[in-house]
Formats: C-alpha cells, sequence, structure tokens
C-alpha cells in the first residue's frame, strides 16, 4: 500500500511538472508588469545570472500556476515590498514541501527496510501534515520582514528629507532638491526613491505622483503624505523647506517612540523565561530538600547496648 502510494505521488508530481515545463505564451500585461517592477534576481557570486536556479524558480512557479496555488495579491503586495521575485518564493514553497513530503516516506522505508513493522496511516498522515506546513512555511516571516523592511525605509526618509532640506536651503528647485538627496544615499530605499523619481523623468509625470503611488505600493503612510505636501508646494507655493523640516522631525520621533515601544515589548516577553527558569530553579533546591528531610525525619536508630 506505501508503494501504491508513493507512486502515484510520483507519477502526479511529474505529470505536473511535465505540464508546468510545457512551453505557452505569456500574456503581454504579465511580460510588461515584470519589466516595470524589477525585483532581485538569483545572482552567483561573481553576479552573473545563475541559470540554472532562474529555470528552477521559473518552473516552481509554473507548477503552482498550474496547481491553481498561485499567489494571492496579499502575498504579491508583500513580495513587492521585500523586493523578492515571485518565482523565487514559488520555489521555497515547493522545496520545503517536497522535503516535508519526502522525509517521513524515507524514514518508513527505512524502518521497513530494518525489520521494523511501521503502520502506513502513521507515515501517510505525517508525510501530509509535513508537506502543507512546509508549504506554508516560507510565508510565516514574511510579515515581520515586510514590517523591519518598512521601518528601514522609514529611516532612510527622514535622512532623505534632511538632505532635501539643506538643497532647498542652498537655493535649489524642489525637484533637483528631489533628485539631488536621492543621488546622494545610498541602500534599497533610495535606490527605490531614484527608480521613482527617474520614472517621473521619462514619464512626464510629477514627482509627488510618482511618489504617491510608490508610497501606496511599499505601504508607507508618511511617503504619501510627503506627497501631499510637496503637491501644495508645487501648485501653490507654499513654504517647503519648513514643511519637509517638519516631517523629518515629526518621523525620527516617530522612529524614537518605536524603539522604545518594541524595547518594552522585548522587556516584558523576558518575563515568561525568567519567570519559567526560578521557578524550575526553586523546584530542584526544594526537591532535594524536601528529600534529605523526610530521608533524615524516616530514619530509625537503633538502641545500642553496652558490653557489660
Amino acid at each position: 500500500m506505501l508503494m501504491m502510494i508513493v507512486a502515484s505521488g510520483v507519477g502526479f508530481g511529474v505529470w505536473t511538472v511535465g505540464r508546468a515545463v510545457r512551453p505557452r505564451p505569456t500574456p503581454l500585461a504579465t511580460t510588461i508588469r515584470s519589466v516595470r517592477q524589477p525585483g532581485v534576481s538569483l545572482l552567483e557570486q561573481d553576479g552573473r545570472p545563475n541559470e540554472l536556479a532562474s529555470g528552477l524558480s521559473e518552473t516552481a512557479s509554473r507548477v503552482l500556476a498550474t496547481l491553481g496555488l498561485g499567489q494571492s495579491e496579499a502575498l504579491a503586495a508583500q513580495l513587492r515590498i521585500l523586493d523578492k521575485p515571485p518565482e523565487r518564493h514559488a520555489f521555497e514553497k515547493l522545496l520545503a514541501a517536497t522535503a516535508g513530503l519526502s522525509l517521513p516516506l524515507l524514514a518508513g522505508a527505512a524502518l521497513v527496510v530494518g525489520g521494523v513493522s511501521v503502520n502506513p496511516a502513521v507515515i501517510i498522515i505525517t508525510t501530509a501534515v509535513l508537506a502543507v506546513g512546509g508549504f506554508f512555511y516560507p510565508d510565516l516571516p514574511l510579515s515581520e520582514q515586510v514590517e523591519k523592511r518598512q521601518q528601514a525605509f522609514r529611516h532612510a526618509l527622514s535622512s532623505w528629507l534632511d538632505l532635501v532640506t539643506i538643497i532647498l536651503a542652498g537655493g535649489g528647485g524642489i525637484e533637483t532638491a528631489l533628485t539631488g538627496a536621492a543621488d546622494a544615499g545610498d541602500g534599497w530605499a533610495f535606490d527605490e526613491l531614484r527608480r521613482a523619481l527617474r520614472r517621473a523623468e521619462l514619464t512626464g509625470r510629477t514627482p509627488w505622483e510618482v511618489l504617491d503611488e510608490l508610497g501606496a505600493t511599499l505601504q508607507i503612510t508618511e511617503l504619501s503624505e510627503l506627497a501631499a505636501s510637496v503637491s501644495l508646494a508645487g501648485g501653490q507655493g507654499a513654504k517647503i523647506r519648513q514643511s519637509l523640516a517638519a516631517k523629518a522631525d515629526a518621523l525620527r520621533a516617530q522612529q524614537a517612540a518605536d524603539i522604545e515601544t518594541n524595547a518594552e515589548e522585548r522587556t516584558e516577553k523576558m518575563i515568561v523565561p525568567v519567570t519559567v527558569m526560578v521557578i524550575g530553579l526553586t523546584l530542584f533546591i526544594g526537591f532535594g530538600a524536601i528529600d534529605a528531610i523526610s530521608t533524615d525525619g524516616g530514619a530509625t536508630y537503633a538502641p545500642t547496648t553496652e558490653a557489660p
């Protein structure tokens, strides 16, 4: 029965992979979207594209699409914020699911070869649970990674605003200040800002419109508010330098409050392990003391008689 299940799984996997790798026409909208939204490519150490990793990632993405397990809008938004290609994430999901599927089967086969009787139902249930758990395991850390990446972008945004205000104080225009401040920084956040401003320049749109779209894409409300301030300055000539400086100060104050809140939360989380450790130490010492007292109290001493 176990061999029949393994053979059925292998046959279904071969059919799915064969159907996924079959060349199919790619929709034009998908191709344009992949060009407009660059992601982190799988590279080798020398910086050249790894064709094997890219091919495996694309195959994994096609397999999930064939099975009807394509990415949702929420997952696509998270991957966009992390700048992670969907193909790579699909490859990680299939790899984890394959590992969870293979380990119980290999362990069961080893036990059967060793002469140990194994209940097939246990192997089937364990295989199904580990395969499903492995498939969803790469999705678990995404929320935390997205939050950390957004926090890093807010730190970079405050620095960018400081540079913008300095250039404005030197007599530069608003568009010159935005572009010059973005060119002066390093990191993925400044890369996103440079790409957005470059896209605005090439498409003939205003920088604040593109910054508003970037804030909506990265789910950074502060960037959308900044775009509204810049739009007000470009359309009505408001005092942009003072408003940007105030926005930078507000960002730094919010970041300091977030850091203090995270520190307090971690301090509260440390109460539980410390309490468990103290209780364990108390039980360890108390058990020894109670055991010693009970042993001494229950001991009987025979009377000694002196020889005449």
